[in-house]
């Protein structure tokens, strides 16, 4: 149970391949989860601020980040999709 694997980087990537991901996807992604954290900062702040402005922008910016991250999990999935045909 202790035992440490040898070859532990390769272990890791070999369960989950990160070069399937489309560049359109990692381009999604890297817009998307910034958008989530400052999302989720504005929703924080705005609840304990008692802003409602701050606390709206901040739920819709949330939603928007979530739903690019959907949509570019089924970009990818369509692209990885049309490459096994």
């Amino acid at each position: 149970m202790g035992k440490r694997h040898p070859n532990l980087p390769a272990w890791q990537w070999r369960s989950n391949p990160q070069g399937q991901h489309s560049t359109a996807h990692q381009a999604i992604n890297l817009i998307a989860v910034p958008m989530l954290v400052v999302a989720f900062l504005l929703l924080v702040s705005g609840v304990f601020s008692e802003n409602a402005t701050s606390a709206v922008i901040g739920l819709v910016a949330l939603f928007a980040a979530l739903i690019l991250q959907h949509q570019g999990r089924k970009l990818d999935d369509a692209t990885r999709n049309s490459q096994q045909f």
